[in-house]
């Protein structure tokens, strides 16, 4: 090299530089970069989890502390519709309110359940003797009751003793469904017979 000319060697130098930097760009340099580019990508994919992670641990809370206050209303309601068994002690119960508050029972008869989609209506046919206020004094009684309870219909007559009133009403009392009744779509009306 000591034969060439200066401006040769100055133009041998920067050739050896480019080739050196080329080389260094695109068989490392580009890599890094690419990587550096991906990572970046990759990171604020993680930022966009995290952070939607973060608003879904802030509701986790909320949606808990719900369902304690909807699980606490629903044993509340639960016993405003009782389930089979407690059927029995609550229709006695009022038969009792009845007898308590001086009405005669002439009639206390259960009817047929209406079933409905989650809960069951239970008609109470009740007969009774007794005074306008000791009548009042049952249905208001019967409205302290920790059950739903419904006078549907309600007939009052006077007997020969006009301090007495024979009462005939219908009350409803209800019950609640463990698997709750499934109501089947209409479907395709069935073709016509050809004759």
């Amino acid at each position: 090299m000591t034969g060439l000319p200066s401006n040769q060697k100055v133009m041998l130098f920067v050739a050896t530089f480019v080739l050196i930097a080329a080389a260094f760009y695109f068989l490392k340099y580009q890599d890094l970069m690419d990587t550096s580019a991906r990572l970046k990508r990759d990171l604020a994919q993680q930022e966009q989890k995290l952070a939607s992670l973060k608003a879904a641990s802030a509701k986790v809370a909320q949606l808990e502390k719900d369902l304690a206050q909807a699980e606490e209303e629903l044993t509340i309601l639960m016993t405003l519709l009782p389930d089979q068994k407690e059927i029995p002690a609550l229709l006695e119960n009022i038969s009792r309110l009845g007898s308590k508050v001086g009405l005669e029972n002439i009639l206390f008869q259960p009817q047929a359940e209406v079933p409905q989609e989650f809960y069951t209506a239970i008609p109470i046919r009740l007969d009774l003797l007794g005074t306008y206020n000791d009548f009042g004094v049952f249905l208001d009684s019967v409205s302290k009751l920790n059950r739903i309870l419904r006078v549907e219909s309600l007939t009052l007559s006077r007997q020969k003793d006009k301090q007495l009133l024979q009462v005939q009403c219908t009350m409803n009392t209800y019950r609640f469904l463990e698997t709750p009744i499934v109501k089947k779509a209409p479907g395709p009306p069935a073709p016509a017979k050809k004759k």
